[in-house]
């Protein structure tokens, strides 16, 4: 109910909603193409920003999870929008225009009981669908695949061969984004084979004595099944990475597609994930 003129106009909550729905649509028009948060979204991250963004990121997943269940309550109180706003708050503190001003005014939609402000659930989860997927677009999330980051292979001792690996890491990355599967599965092997050369290159007597060595001395003629197998029996690393490493000991195989066809070899997204992951645990495994 609303007092206009002197006059009482009775107003349903469902009026109330629609005209807070044409508020936030036409204060969102008027911020979200800000040239300025072009010139911002183009500005390269360190590796600290995009690790506190993607702290953000994950926490308005948690609360947009939270509002959506608030969905058939209609409005919230005042005090269930202050955690939203403070976070939002940090946000903009911490990456300006990156996402837009939180401004209750606009989620504003009645008083209640004693004159209590009350906000509409509505525009709200609008606002942080925006913000989230503004934050996901920045710090280039796949949908199930592995953020982007850069990792220090400084157990490698040969320094070009680290420079090499840690530039195929983020390339892996990338083409995993891309679903480009046998490319992370061809990159992710050849990464996993120059690491374990060049750990057992640094015990060379000793992985030439293993009993699961093969008979070619030279290391660096052995198939990545016998690099494996030498590195878990001289514990370089865990068994997890030989269990695992099944689905890729033929990757060679992939970079000729007349090996391909001859032995029916099939290949995607799974096989990538723990093409990916065994990298990961020898990473887990060799670092300092």
């Amino acid at each position: 109910m609303w007092f206009w003129h002197g006059c009482i106009l009775l107003v349903s909550d469902a009026l109330v909603n629609d005209l807070a729905h044409l508020l936030w649509a036409r204060f969102f028009a008027h911020f979200a193409f800000d040239p300025r948060w072009v010139i911002l979204l183009n500005t390269p991250m360190n590796e600290e920003q995009l690790k506190k963004l993607r702290g953000y990121y994950h926490s308005l997943l948690g609360q947009q999870r939270v509002w959506d269940d608030s969905a058939q309550r209609g409005v919230v109180p005042a005090a269930e929008v202050q955690m939203l706003e403070d976070e939002l708050r940090r946000i903009n503190s911490d990456f300006p225009s990156l996402v837009p001003q939180f401004d209750r005014r606009v989620v504003f939609s009645h008083n209640g009981a004693h004159v209590e402000p009350l906000y509409g659930v509505a525009p709200i989860r609008s606002f942080i669908a925006t913000a989230v997927a503004r934050l996901k677009v920045e710090i280039d999330i796949p949908e199930g695949g592995p953020v982007t980051e850069h990792r220090e292979f400084s157990f490698i001792k040969n320094t070009e061969l680290r420079a090499i690996l840690e530039r195929d890491y983020s390339e892996i990355q990338r083409a995993y984004i891309a679903k480009c599967w046998k490319s992370v599965i061809i990159l992710s092997g050849s990464a996993i084979e120059a690491i374990l050369t060049d750990q057992l290159l640094q015990i060379l007597i000793e992985a030439r004595a293993s009993t699961r060595a093969p008979k070619e001395p030279d290391i660096s003629k052995w198939d990545l099944a016998d690099l494996i197998e030498v590195a878990v029996e001289r514990k370089i690393v865990t068994s997890g990475a030989e269990k695992l490493s099944h689905p890729i000991r033929e990757y060679r195989n992939l970079v000729h597609p007349g090996n391909e066809i001859r032995r029916k070899l099939t290949f995607g997204a799974e096989e990538a994930k723990i093409a990916v992951e065994v990298l990961h645990i020898l990473h887990r495994d060799l670092s300092p």
